[in-house]
């Protein structure tokens, strides 16, 4: 709140300003003292009125100001919170995905993603794209083992690897045979599809709390 508009000086100088307006109108006989004194007090409430009103805007103004300036630090300390939980997801992630790769858990892995992109794009044929180093994997045992499991989603679908590759940290990426349809199931666009569920989860969690 303004210091001006509590300052009993204010105050002062407006009622020493009555007295002699009150003076002045009673030497020309204008008014009775009793007149001016009722209209006196009338202006005087009108004044304060306004100095209270005027006090409790800037007073509200200034509230919603600093209401603001807290929310939007807060909406910043979230979003720096909620980037750095991301940031940590990733580097956990990528650290994984180091320490499984050419394991017996990591070929398993490359199965798992087969199935799951062969099951989603339910076609009779699909070409399968791996890392040049993981090409060794793909052997017509591995193969089986894939088809196994498609059966019993029946599905009978034919797999081939194909002769490029992919570059990537590891996984896999699966298309039809002209290539028009394909599922990314590489270790990296599955971080970047976990990003996004894990962002919005983030955000919905952490806007609560605060």
């Amino acid at each position: 709140m303004n210091k001006e508009q509590t300052n009993p000086e204010i105050t002062k100088k407006i009622e020493e300003n009555t007295e002699k307006l009150i003076k002045e109108i009673v030497a020309d006989q204008k008014k009775s003292i009793n007149e001016i004194k009722k209209e006196t007090a009338t202006k005087m409430d009108g004044v304060k009125a306004k100095l209270v009103e005027t006090a409790k805007t800037r007073a509200d103004s200034d509230f919603m100001k600093e209401k603001a300036k807290h929310e939007l630090d807060l909406k910043l300390q979230i979003t720096k919170y909620r980037d750095e939980l991301v940031e940590n997801f990733i580097v956990k992630a990528q650290k994984k995905i180091a320490t499984v790769i050419g394991s017996a858990e990591y070929e398993k892995s490359l199965e798992n993603l087969a199935v799951e992109a062969v099951i989603t794009l339910k076609q009779p044929e699909i070409v399968v794209l791996c890392r040049e180093e993981d090409k060794k994997i793909f052997t017509s045992q591995f193969f089986d083992k894939i088809s196994k499991q498609l059966k019993e989603h029946n599905l009978d679908t034919k797999l081939s690897l194909a002769k490029d590759h992919i570059k990537s940290m590891g996984g896999i990426k699966i298309v039809t045979t002209d290539r028009k349809i394909s599922i990314d199931n590489t270790y990296e666009k599955r971080i970047e599809r976990s990003l996004r569920n894990l962002k919005r989860e983030l955000s919905l969690l952490l806007k609560e709390e605060g």
